[in-house]
């Protein structure tokens, strides 16, 4: 008597056994379902090019001007929520967010964080050139009445302001001209000299870094600066061009 309920104690068992094994395979049998969906895109970017020289004479008395002469193009990015709800809202607020491996085509050519109160302005701030990186301060709250000091690079969650760069390239570091010639000091100091608009033509590359619901996304961007339009070119004076976007991450 004792065998045959020995023998059903073992049978029971092993069916016990098998069960946990074969549901331990149809569990490692499921596909990963788990995917990242785009939750950002880059709609447009606008962009201000001219040009602008500073003097490099000591002596007033001198008949010329000795004039360092560059040309910079502001760049404004518009990053926006694909999935802009009301249940969405507060769900892809970024939280971090960064530029980095910076590359131009020119290497005469720099990339400096912007002040957005300061696009088209050809003031030049020698403090705000990106050595390595450029990491934003992510502010948690909305940008309704752009009050902000952008001395430092600030980025709103919601997306309300764009991510602004200037591009500067070097062009001549000894222009002279005589003081008496009348310069204008815009784009037109391109053809001023001997230049062309093939001279001036770059991309400009980095990596847009952001961290938001504790995802890091990281998307590589190239962007061909514009020198003309259909109507006018940089050699005028200056130039804004609107270039529409579809670039999701």
């Amino acid at each position: 008597m004792k065998k045959p309920l020995f023998f059903f104690a073992f049978l029971i068992i092993v069916m016990f056994v098998l069960c946990i094994v074969f549901s331990m395979k149809k569990d490692f049998s499921k596909p990963n379902t788990f995917e990242i969906t785009d939750e950002f895109e880059i709609k447009k970017v606008v962009y201000y090019s001219s040009a602008n020289a500073i003097s490099n004479t000591t002596n007033y008395q001198n008949p010329e001007w000795n004039l360092s002469v560059y040309q910079y193009t502001d760049i404004a990015i518009y990053l926006d929520r694909i999935n802009d709800s009301n249940d969405t809202k507060y769900q892809n607020y970024i939280t971090e967010l960064s530029l980095e491996n910076f590359e131009t085509d020119l290497e005469n050519s720099r990339v400096y964080y912007l002040n957005p109160k300061n696009f088209g302005n050809s003031n030049l701030v020698e403090d705000d050139l990106i050595e390595e990186l450029l990491e934003y301060n992510v502010i948690n709250s909305e940008n309704k009445e752009n009050e902000q000091n952008y001395n430092i690079p600030i980025f709103f969650q919601d997306c309300s302001n764009p991510i602004t760069l200037r591009v500067v390239t070097e062009l001549s570091n000894h222009y002279q001209v005589s003081k008496d010639y009348t310069l204008a000091y815009n784009g037109s100091l391109v053809k001023e000299l001997g230049l062309r608009l093939e001279n001036l033509n770059q991309t400009i590359s980095f990596d847009l870094v952001i961290h938001n619901k504790g995802v890091g996304r990281a998307k590589h961007i190239d962007l061909e600066i514009p020198y003309e339009d259909k109507e006018k070119s940089i050699l005028d004076g200056d130039i804004k061009i609107e270039k529409n976007k579809n670039i999701s991450f």
